[in-house]
Order: C-alpha cells, then sequence, then structure tokens
C-alpha cells in the first residue's frame, strides 16, 4: 500500500483531535464520499496505520472510530521529526467517555469551519483535554463558608484571535440530561476561581477566560444558568444547546446565554 498525503493528514488529525475520530468526521475532513472513506480507511486499517473496535466494541460506540496503530504513530512521529520512543499516542479509546469525546471534535470541527469561513476570526490555539488530565492545575474556593479544592481538567482550551483581540475558552461539553445542583460546587465555582489563580496566569499568561458550556436541552441549561446567578458568574460562564450549533451559527449567530443578561449574545461577545 502506498501513503497518499490525505493518509498522511487522517493520521495526523486523529493524532491532533486528542487520539480518536469518528468516521463521519473523518469524512467531513477529507473525503466527499461515503463509500470512497469506508475503502481507504479499510485499507488503512488492514494495513496496522489505524485501529478500530471490534465487534463487541462497536455495539457500545455510537460510530465506528478510529485511533492510531502503531505503523500509524511511526508516520506521525516522523511527520513531527521525533522518535517513537519519544512519541506520546492514544493507544486505545477512553470507551467509558467515547459518545463525549465525540462531542468535544464536534464543536471543535464546527469551530474551525467557522473560522476558516470567517475573514475576521483564527484560532490560534487549542489545548486538548488529554494535556490538562495529563497536567491538571488543582485550585481552592470557598462553598458555604468551607474551603475546597479541585483539580481542573476543562474538555479543551482555545483562543480566538481577530484584529482587536485574544480571547480565551475553556470548553465543558455536557451531556447528562438530568438537573444537577451540583453544578455550583462541581463547576461554576471552581471554575470562577481557576480562572482568578496563580495557577491559570502562570499556564496561559493572563488571568482573562471564559466558560463555554454545551449541554443537552433547555431545561438542563435553564438549571445551569440559576447556579450561575447564584454564584454572580459575572458572565464568565456562557452556555447553549448542542441543538443550536453549527458552523454557521457557532462564533456570530446570539445562540448563547449568560446569567447577567437577558438576552442571547454571540460567542464573539465582548465587553
Amino acid at each position: 500500500m502506498r501513503l497518499t498525503e490525505r493518509d498522511k493528514r487522517i493520521m495526523e488529525a486523529i493524532h491532533a483531535y486528542d487520539g480518536m475520530l469518528g468516521f463521519s468526521q473523518i469524512q467531513r475532513m477529507f473525503f466527499t464520499g461515503k463509500s470512497q472513506a469506508e475503502h481507504r480507511l479499510k485499507l488503512l486499517y488492514h494495513q496496522r496505520y489505524i485501529n478500530r473496535p471490534n465487534r463487541e466494541q462497536r455495539r457500545k460506540v455510537p460510530e465506528m472510530v478510529y485511533w492510531l496503530d502503531r505503523f500509524g504513530a511511526v508516520v506521525v512521529a516522523n511527520l513531527s521529526g521525533i522518535q517513537l520512543n519519544e512519541f506520546t499516542w492514544r493507544k486505545k479509546p477512553r470507551w467509558f467517555q467515547v459518545e463525549h469525546d465525540l462531542a468535544v471534535n464536534d464543536f471543535r470541527l464546527d469551530l474551525e469551519n467557522a473560522c476558516q469561513s470567517s475573514q475576521e476570526v483564527d484560532i490560534e490555539t487549542w489545548i486538548p483535554e488529554s494535556e490538562f488530565w495529563s497536567y491538571p492545575d488543582r485550585i481552592e474556593y470557598i462553598y458555604q463558608g468551607r474551603k475546597k479544592d479541585r483539580s481542573i481538567r476543562p474538555d479543551g482550551f482555545f483562543i480566538l484571535k481577530t484584529k482587536k483581540h485574544r480571547i480565551r475558552y475553556l470548553l465543558e461539553i455536557d451531556r447528562s440530561t438530568e438537573d444537577n445542583p451540583r453544578f455550583l460546587r462541581e463547576k461554576i465555582l471552581p471554575g470562577l476561581a481557576y480562572i482568578a489563580s496563580k495557577a491559570y496566569k502562570e499556564r496561559f499568561g493572563h488571568r482573562t477566560g471564559r466558560w463555554v458550556v454545551v449541554t443537552t436541552g433547555r431545561k438542563r441549561l435553564n438549571n445551569m444558568l440559576n447556579q450561575a446567578r447564584l454564584a454572580n458568574a459575572k458572565g464568565l460562564f456562557v452556555f447553549t444547546t448542542f441543538e443550536k450549533v453549527d458552523p454557521n451559527t457557532i462564533l456570530f449567530k446570539r445562540i448563547w446565554q449568560r446569567e447577567d443578561r437577558d438576552d442571547f449574545v454571540p460567542l464573539l461577545f465582548i465587553d
């Protein structure tokens, strides 16, 4: 099998997207037709450049997913100019959160597509979730008069750059359908403390940022908004639902809600 430039870019993308991509995501990025994508990915799988679930594993995931096999890791390591023994790659998906990781990838793809279509904004940085799991920041915060501490692991960190601004965002993908009164204690209060912390400043060189939360539905979103109001989040958390996010809406359409405003705002809201 002769590797094409597209094959190499597919393997690089799998690695860049935190080690796993779904079939629909690879097709969206690299192919115009489904059968063409299936044929090429099958070849890469049988030649051990990429891996995929076995029959039993496939029943547990929403779509076929792919990650690097050893030969693919060699290719990406060489493209990166490093030796395989110095190259870190995901050996298998986190099976317990495949749906969550696919949702993170979809958000990132929508964001990248939106930036590619715009002349006003670029993605300057994307730091994947795995980086925060490997090197978490631990912060202290106050809840009901008591001091607590928590490791902060956003689902991604990204910077959007316009001609006048560099805006920092921390991503939270929320797939729960039930109201969660713990969101205040486990996400909002530590999230606010993190942006104000020395650890955040040392990691990102700044103390500005905004949490971006995408959740399942209106009821869940309203619950989160109410908890953000209890914390006086000062607009540092913005919320929307999965159904509203696509490349045409994610940046400039008024699909996002803050607890300190009654109207909807675009993600690139500057104040």
